[in-house]
């Protein structure tokens, strides 16, 4: 039964015949009878994290009208190709609110760059300014603290004899 799906694919950057590759995969799922409907080079991107080591790869999304059977062959033979880093297949017909594009696809992750939480530096926190006795603000490390202490004890014992 042919239905359409939504392929995207990742070919390694150091793959030396990228043209061959894409080739191959667009020949397994057009196989038969299936129809490639768009077709869409992002081109040379970075990954968020390294995947098998690799730090950037080439995009391809594809809008496919094909067979459940050249979509298991197609993952199987994305499984064993080392110049394939990774993929993604989306069954579009169980997908509510679907809209066919390539360029605004499901697997763009690019638009989730805005709702990212902006790093925290790594600088030292000041640690929170106490009053003394004399009412001058300063800061206090627990060193001064527990030294104050031992000077108060030291007192207090004194004033008992």
């Amino acid at each position: 039964m042919i239905r359409k799906y939504e392929v995207m694919y990742i070919i390694d950057k150091d793959a030396t015949d990228l043209k061959g590759v894409q080739k191959k995969l667009n020949d397994i799922l057009t196989a038969n009878n299936g129809k490639i409907l768009e077709s869409e080079e992002w081109g040379l991107k970075e990954f968020a994290y390294e995947i098998k080591k690799k730090k950037s790869g080439y995009y391809f999304v594809l809008i496919v009208e094909t067979d459940s059977a050249n979509i298991n062959e197609f993952e199987r033979v994305s499984r064993i190709d080392k110049n394939i880093v990774r993929n993604l297949v989306i069954n579009t017909e169980n997908e509510k609110k679907y809209i066919q594009s390539t360029k605004l696809s499901k697997t763009d992750m690019s638009k989730f760059k805005e709702e990212k939480r902006p790093s925290r530096g790594f600088e030292k926190r000041m640690s929170p300014k106490r009053e003394n006795n004399t009412g001058d603000s300063e800061t206090k490390t627990p060193a001064t603290n527990s030294e104050e202490k031992s000077l108060k004890k030291i007192t207090t014992s004194k004033v008992e004899e």
